[in-house]
């Protein structure tokens, strides 16, 4: 690996760790069961948080106490997440979008896994965000059947997921198939073969997951499992391994 390589990809991790912060403080506003109300104050000692910034800590800055998830964790996922995008993808707009997706992938993973939810602001400013930048990306080099593809596989993954949330509502949600649509948008730019391969190893690791829980007697079989951490995983699996 070059020195120049090596440098951009301290780089993207410093800025995930830079924006970890906000990350965090977006995790605690949007994990709250469906139907609440968006949380701003610490649950604690009900002073109000700031939206933008909670310190690494995992701490309430006014009473101390324990809020969100644990110190270090987002802000290192944030990291590691972005340090792999810069190692396999070279283009500028393209290399946005995929980390505007990874960045509030960070917070839906951590709220889906909390309250079981995958909030439509999150995971449709995910999709939205990720079609703006292609789409300059694509004004930008005249690709505009790569543009189509990315769209059509992302319609393509939400469809598949949307079938399996009426198949079995009690296994996924529809917020499982909205969360595909960035999903199978950022894989599908890459080509088709990369979208079915993030689609499988969502699966694959969901289901990893879900065998180490009944092997370890932490959940039953008619425990609902929480599926969009790792449909987004198996996304950034996919682009990693296949590009």
């Amino acid at each position: 690996m070059d020195r120049g390589l090596m440098a951009w990809i301290v780089v993207a991790a410093v800025v995930g760790l830079l924006l970890g912060p906000l990350l965090r403080a977006q995790v605690l506003v949007h994990a709250v069961p469906a139907g609440e109300p968006w949380r701003h104050t610490c649950p604690h000692c009900a002073e109000p948080l700031p939206a933008a910034f909670l310190p690494p800590t995992g701490r309430c800055p006014r009473c101390r106490a324990r809020v969100g998830p644990p110190p270090a964790l987002v802000e290192g996922v944030a990291a590691a997440a972005l340090a792999l995008v810069a190692w396999r993808i070279r283009e500028p707009l393209p290399l946005l979008a995929v980390a505007w997706v990874v960045l509030l992938g960070v917070v839906l993973a951590h709220v889906d896994f909390a309250v079981r939810r995958l909030p439509d602001r999150l995971t449709l400013s995910a999709a939205g965000g990720a079609l703006v930048l292609f789409g300059l990306s694509a004004v930008a080099d005249g690709e505009w059947g790569r543009l189509a593809s990315a769209v059509a596989c992302a319609l393509a993954v939400a469809a598949f997921y949307l079938v399996l949330v009426l198949i079995s509502p009690n296994g996924m949600g529809l917020g499982d198939a909205k969360a595909a649509l960035s999903v199978g948008l950022v894989a599908g730019w890459f080509g088709w073969g990369i979208a079915v391969a993030a689609a499988v190893a969502g699966f694959l690791l969901a289901g990893l997951y879900a065998t180490g829980l009944l092997l370890l007697r932490r959940a039953g079989r008619k425990d609902h499992i929480a599926h969009g951490p790792f449909l987004l995983l198996g996304g950034l699996a996919a682009l990693a391994v296949l590009l």
